[in-house]
């Protein structure tokens, strides 16, 4: 009873708000303990309080938190009760088990002597906006869920926001198929004025699970088929505002609800055409614009109704022209005015000024406090009357057009709204093809962001994760255009020391970026000692996999400067032997392989006294099953397997690299006994099917797509399961 009652006075007494830590007896006493905390920040007090009172010493307790066995009724229930904040200890023998229960009994008279502190533990609910973005960018799931939980519970969501958070973490994950079959949640929020990344996320969805595949076989009749009989008429609220995005799938899908309209919206196809990237989808969509004549014949479309769909779409090139055509109505001049406002272009302006002044009194009348607010910004931002020249720096700089307007925008001081919640705006309508098509303003936007001073760096600075995600995830491939903003970011990253695991991963992917577009010489050293500083700065021993990571990256890739390359190897070396003490047995064989590979096998025998690293990775004969990684970094893949098939010679090590959700990888997730996933893997349909095809066993999902990230997983629940 002392293990217990005291325990659960102190919980009760503070009304479920300490922490509460039980145990599960045996014959000879207790054989394990559970320990529970009520929230995120209590959780992470408990988490490093039990690893400095129990820890690894007495038992395998390492700080992670409980995976429920759906089997066991204790635990089932402790989950069902404080969520994911459930702790496991496990003592090694009976010894330990004393041993834990004195540890703990200590533990609680510490916290019954603690005096209330404040809770400071809040943190700004931009900042952890911030880094649950920057943990979607690179696939962390732990981290997201988190995350998405510390939002929630900062209150500052009401329900329709959560719905949209929920929407943002499936499609920042990749998991488009999960989140075009959640009815319940896309249902909960049709007719709703969705935000430009709902739209761009629940469209894209719907569109890569319905219809992308298809589109390959160019049979357009069965396109239209499956669009109107599982997007159309199942979501079709989901298409009444496009709000400017500019995702190709979106453009698509909406240009696809047109045509499965009995009268369909002639102006808004031929607007969809005229902004479509000039890519290989360019022709898809004029061609099926191109039905419109030969199906429909020529719908009859009002001006009135097609300038208030191009204004809901935020197309106002569109609604100008429209406008423009259906003048002198009475409705036009409202348009026009909120054309010329939103375009900020000074001919626009003085035009539509031009034909406002000209509006009869009794239409005057009728207008709007927010159309007069429009007029009078308008006269102010031209400042003009005929015959007089723009005053432009006295113009406000509007930020929404193109990353050099927002960046303008930063360096004018003056700012309406914060330029970061400017940017989550309007990052959905932007169009990765005009920059990649333009490579002058891509030289632009780098020198802009490197140069920058003062607040406006700062600012450059924490926009790293939506730069990143506009040119480097957002883009199908490297762009030979975006090699100088790839250089820079990567200057970024180093220029802000000490960053978190997600910001190492987001400058891995920016290095791999150029690095894959063969560069000069001279840019490949310079990037590759940027990355090195990175390194140096982040040298800690929980970010060793990190670099190992990155030098075998480095290393299975072509370079135009050895040398560069060498010096990255050798910094990634200084920091294992600064932490040899630290290092894992199968770390220092990595180590040992890749000093090969930049030829200097040699360079770790001057190596201290290696600790854990000094052990022989010797075969275990006690697992005979079935391992499974899935990948598309293959020789990351391969060097994986080598490793493990020398740790368990007993083994099967199987990998799997298909793109879509092939029968052989569905087959590989449900027969292996420990399935990876690597996680940059996971932006197609392929995750859900190996993850349904797991049913209720564990996926592993390495943070990085490295060897060394895919065997620490590996290991590692090897260590938990015994």
């Amino acid at each position: 009873m002392e293990n217990v009652v005291p325990w659960i006075s102190a919980f009760t007494s503070t009304g479920g708000k300490s922490p509460i830590v039980l145990p599960v007896f045996g014959p000879d006493g207790p054989e394990q303990w559970y320990a529970m905390a009520s929230n995120e920040a209590e959780a992470n007090a408990l988490s490093q309080e039990l690893l400095a009172f129990v820890g690894p010493s007495y038992s395998d307790f390492r700080g992670q938190f409980l995976d429920p066995d759906p089997t066991d009724t204790t635990e089932t229930a402790l989950h069902e009760r404080f969520g994911r904040f459930v702790f496991r200890l496990v003592p090694f023998n009976s010894e330990d088990s004393a041993r834990i229960a004195g540890a703990l009994q200590m533990y609680l008279g510490l916290l019954r002597r603690r005096p209330t502190v404040p809770d400071r533990t809040r943190r700004p609910f931009g900042k952890v906006r911030a880094e649950f973005d920057r943990a979607l960018l690179v696939g962390n799931e732990t981290d997201a869920v988190r995350l998405r939980e510390e939002l929630v519970e900062s209150g500052r969501l009401d329900a329709e926001q959560e719905k949209y958070l929920d929407i943002r973490m499936l499609a920042g994950l990749g998991r488009q198929f999960q989140l075009a079959h959640d009815y319940p949640l896309v249902k909960s929020v049709l007719g709703l004025s969705l935000p430009a990344q709902t739209i761009a996320d629940l469209v894209g969805a719907l569109y890569s699970t319905y219809i992308a595949d298809l589109e390959e076989g160019g049979d357009d009749d069965a396109v239209l088929s499956t669009f109107r009989k599982e997007i159309a008429n199942n979501f079709g609220p989901l298409f009444l505002e496009r709000k400017g995005v500019m995702r190709p799938s979106v453009l698509k899908a909406f240009m696809l609800y047109e045509l499965v309209q009995a009268e369909p919206n002639t102006e808004r196809c031929q607007a969809i055409v005229s902004v479509y990237p000039d890519d290989g989808g360019r022709a898809l969509v004029e061609r099926w614009a191109g039905r419109l004549s030969a199906s429909h014949g020529s719908p009859r479309t009002d001006l009135f109704d097609s300038a208030r769909q191009a204004l809901a779409d935020e197309d106002y090139g569109l609604a100008l022209q429209l406008s423009f055509d259906a003048f002198p109505n009475p409705w036009t001049y409202a348009a026009l005015l909120r054309c010329a406002v939103e375009m900020d272009d000074v001919e626009v302006a003085l035009k539509v000024l031009e034909m406002v002044d000209e509006a009869p009194e009794t239409v005057r009348l009728k207008w709007s406090k927010r159309d007069l607010a429009r007029l009078q910004q308008l006269r102010r931002d031209t400042a003009v009357h005929p015959g007089v020249a723009v005053d432009q720096p006295s113009r406000t700089i509007r930020p929404e057009a193109d990353w050099l307007s927002w960046v303008a925008y930063v360096e004018s001081g003056i700012h309406e709204r914060p330029p970061l919640q400017v940017l989550e705006d309007v990052l959905p309508r932007w169009s990765v093809e005009a920059y990649a098509s333009d490579p002058a303003a891509c030289t632009d936007l780098a020198k802009r962001l490197g140069n920058a001073g003062g607040a406006a760096e700062q600012t450059f600075r924490d926009a790293f994760a939506p730069l990143v995600e506009f040119f480097v995830d957002r883009a199908d491939r490297p762009v030979r255009a975006f090699a100088p903003i790839y250089a820079m970011l990567i200057r970024i990253m180093a220029w802000n020391g000490m960053v978190t695991a997600n910001e190492l991963e987001l400058a891995s992917a920016v290095v791999l970026a150029l690095i894959s577009l063969a560069p000069t010489r001279e840019d490949y050293a310079e990037a590759v000692d940027a990355y090195a500083e990175i390194l140096g700065a982040n040298s800690a021993p929980g970010n060793i996999d990190w670099a190992l990571n990155a030098a075998e990256m480095l290393a299975i890739h072509g370079s135009p400067d050895k040398e560069s390359r060498l010096r990255f190897f050798m910094t990634v070396v200084d920091v294992a032997r600064s932490g040899s003490h630290r290092l894992r047995p199968v770390q220092y064989e990595i180590l040992t392989l890749l000093a090969k590979d930049y030829g200097c096998s040699g360079l770790l025998d001057s190596f201290p006294e290696r600790g854990g690293a000094g052990e022989e990775l010797a075969p275990r004969d006690d697992f005979a099953g079935l391992i499974g990684i899935y990948t598309l970094t293959e020789q990351a893949g391969q060097r994986a397997r080598q490793f493990l098939r020398k740790m368990f010679p007993q083994a099967k090590v199987e990998l799997n690299a298909d793109h879509v959700a092939t029968d052989k990888l569905r087959g590989l997730a449900a027969n292996a006994d420990i399935f990876v996933f690597a996680w940059k893997s996971s932006k197609h349909q392929a995750y859900f099917a190996a993850k349904e095809a797991r049913g209720s066993r564990r996926t592993l999902l390495p943070l990085g797509k490295g060897s060394a990230s895919i065997l620490d997983c590996i290991l590692r629940e090897f260590e938990t399961v015994g």
